[in-house]
């Protein structure tokens, strides 16, 4: 078992009474690293607070999710989504988080949703287009816009998430990593190492945060593939951690889309237990 010098966190929010009760609970869990608990419509002076915690406890502010999709069919939902990128660039500029992020958007009611113009030459060069823009207007100094890969809008490879480095040419606009969301067939379940190696050989130095997942195929006689608590899956977590740890050991890789506190209980129990992961 190797040690892997990586900030193990938090993409959750536990139930918490103050921003020092957030960063305790945190704390005590041996979490070094969390997504940002506030968006942009609370006051300064709680920001503030959340920021000064969870820095008195060496807890690094990951991210600032924003989780909308700025092409939204609906004209006052795309405004509103395009409002809220913006703004959340800017907050994570103003808390010194690692990147804002977001996915890069559906073409469709379904900010997430799986749909055919997802893949249209027309999106695309609207996100290109839209990403300039947030990095032009925000001009972020102290953080970067980043795209999570999704299975089912760009970018979606680590070949297409460079070739939108190389068009969106912004050096505010850089690359979140989650593994698990390269894999959309079969082939990539069990070659998911080969994918991994790929995406950190091409994008390494633009990489700012990352995300843990599991998963793994069910059985049955059609392709389906569900997350599942890290550690249970297919995902090989050393050798993830292993790249992520090479490229920076100081890089926050948080755990995600787990029913409540219990299960991020168990799966920091168990990521820590196939890894030695230094506090």
């Amino acid at each position: 078992m190797g040690e892997f010098a990586v900030r193990l966190g938090l993409n959750f929010t536990p139930p918490h009474s103050s921003p020092e009760d957030w960063a305790e609970k945190l704390y005590q869990k041996g979490v070094r690293a969390t997504a940002f608990p506030l968006d942009y419509h609370a006051p300064v002076s709680q920001i503030d607070a959340y920021v000064q915690a969870a820095k008195e406890r060496d807890i690094l502010i990951a991210e600032v999710g924003i989780w909308n999709s700025p092409h939204h069919t609906d004209p006052r939902e795309r405004s509103l989504a395009q409002e809220a990128c913006l703004e959340q660039l800017r907050l994570a500029d103003y808390v010194n988080a690692r990147c804002a992020v977001n996915v890069s958007g559906a073409a469709g009611p379904v900010w997430y949703g799986c749909y055919r113009d997802n893949y249209s030459q027309a999106v695309y060069a609207e996100n290109v287009a839209f990403i300039q823009f947030l990095c032009d207007e925000a001009k972020p100094r102290n953080t970067y816009y980043t795209l999570e890969v999704m299975q089912w809008m760009l970018p979606d490879s680590p070949e297409q998430y460079a070739r939108f480095l190389q068009d969106v040419d912004r050096e505010r606009f850089a690359v979140h990593m989650d593994a698990v969301n390269f894999v959309k067939d079969p082939y990539l379940c069990t070659h998911h190492n080969e994918v991994i190696d790929k995406a950190f050989r091409l994008l390494g130095p633009k990489i700012r945060s990352c995300h843990l997942k599991d998963f793994r195929l069910k059985d049955a006689t059609s392709l389906m593939v569900e997350e599942v608590i890290p550690g249970t899956g297919m995902l090989d977590i050393p050798h993830y951690l292993a790249c992520v740890g090479r490229l920076d050991p100081d890089m926050p890789v948080l755990l995600e889309h787990l029913s409540g506190e219990a299960e991020y209980d168990e799966a920091l129990a168990r990521v820590r237990s196939v890894c030695s992961l230094s506090r």
